[in-house]
């Protein structure tokens, strides 16, 4: 065991220990430490922190995230483990500790079924039940493939011990092309739950949320949980939800069959970004609403024309690739005049 001591922008301290080999990021957040991170798995570059003394391992030089470490002795917390006693100074404030806590779980992961030919639902069966909030996600490891992969659950059952994950093959990568080649039936090493950008129906508030492919996973979940507990009979709300094309959609039926479950007080428009045109597809789910061009210009016409001066104002939940996040963060922001702090959101790389 090696003790890592941290402290924040503000001067803010904080000491705990870590195994060998143990991501920095993963031990802090399991002890309960607020440590700064968004994806967890190399992407987002959040975690950037600076080595003051001590020595480390990085565990995947070649992140993504990365990008952000300038200076001598900057790592991504995510991507550094400890090879002897440290001191971190972080690049931003500690957050809020994270809830429910995280914790390390072993499970099976098995292919549940096939939405296209890059795109399925995936189980994972766990040794016990995970407290989790909706709209959260799990990372997974595979013995043998280097680094963690964030996916989202699309359901919130919490008493539950399986979690539903949906997950997009990734050609360039190495964990989806293994896991959907053949019968999926692998043990897997489960860990979180992680993201903020999360909803319960005691919030009392409408919503509106913008997803990108499958970044649509933690909106599923959002909206099964508020339907269960009637929410939108008092708070309509409005889902955009961005494909390419309409012959590779998917979770259309599920959509309309919200939309059909709230009598119409939840609403989803798809916004087809390769198409200019989708009218058998539009002929088979009347109830939802079809666009064209990218979603996050969509959903922003969307909040021009109805705005947010009601009585209550929205929440806004965004979730896809970093690029169509920060597209749809910019448009929000800066040309629909909405307050960051009205934004949960989550980048899926």
């Amino acid at each position: 065991m090696m003790l890592v001591e941290v402290v924040d922008r503000k001067g803010e301290r904080v000491a705990f220990t870590v195994e060998p080999d143990q991501r920095l990021l993963h031990a802090g957040l399991m002890k309960g430490i607020g440590l700064p991170h968004e994806c967890g798995t190399g992407t987002c570059g959040n975690c950037k922190a600076s080595i003051m003394t001590g020595t480390v391992d990085n565990l995947w030089p070649q992140a993504p995230g990365a990008k952000v470490c300038r200076r001598s002795g900057e790592v991504l917390l995510c991507q550094t483990a400890a090879t002897s006693p440290l001191q971190v100074k972080l690049s931003s404030a500690f957050l809020a500790p994270c809830q429910p806590p995280c914790a390390i779980r072993s499970g099976r992961l098995t292919l549940n079924r096939m939405l296209t030919s890059d795109v399925g639902l995936f189980d994972v069966f766990l040794k016990e039940p995970m407290s989790y909030q909706p709209g959260q996600f799990v990372l997974l490891s595979i013995p043998g493939i280097e680094g963690p992969r964030a996916y989202s659950m699309i359901s919130h059952e919490p008493a539950e011990s399986r979690l539903c994950l949906l997950i997009r093959r990734n050609q360039q990568g190495m964990f989806t092309p293994y896991i959907f080649e053949g019968e999926c039936d692998e043990e897997v090493e489960v860990f979180g739950p992680l993201g903020r950008a999360t909803f319960t129906a005691s919030e009392q508030r409408p919503f509106i949320a913008v997803a990108g492919g499958s970044g649509i996973a933690g909106m599923l979940a959002i909206i099964r949980h508020a339907l269960a507990a009637g929410h939108f009979e008092r708070h309509p709300s409005h889902l955009f939800f961005g494909l390419r094309h309409p012959d590779a959609s998917y979770l259309l039926d599920d959509l309309s069959k919200f939309v059909e479950q709230s009598d119409g007080k939840f609403q989803a428009s798809v916004a087809f970004s390769d198409v200019s045109n989708a009218e058998s597809v539009a002929a088979q789910y009347p109830l939802l609403q079809f666009a064209f061009g990218p979603v996050h210009e969509v959903a922003r016409a969307h909040v021009r024309n109805v705005g947010t001066a009601g009585t209550q104002k929205p929440l806004f939940f965004v979730g896809g690739p970093p690029p169509m996040v920060d597209a749809t963060m910019r448009a929000l922001i800066t040309e629909c005049k909405v307050s960051p702090t009205e934004i949960r959101y989550d980048r899926f790389g």
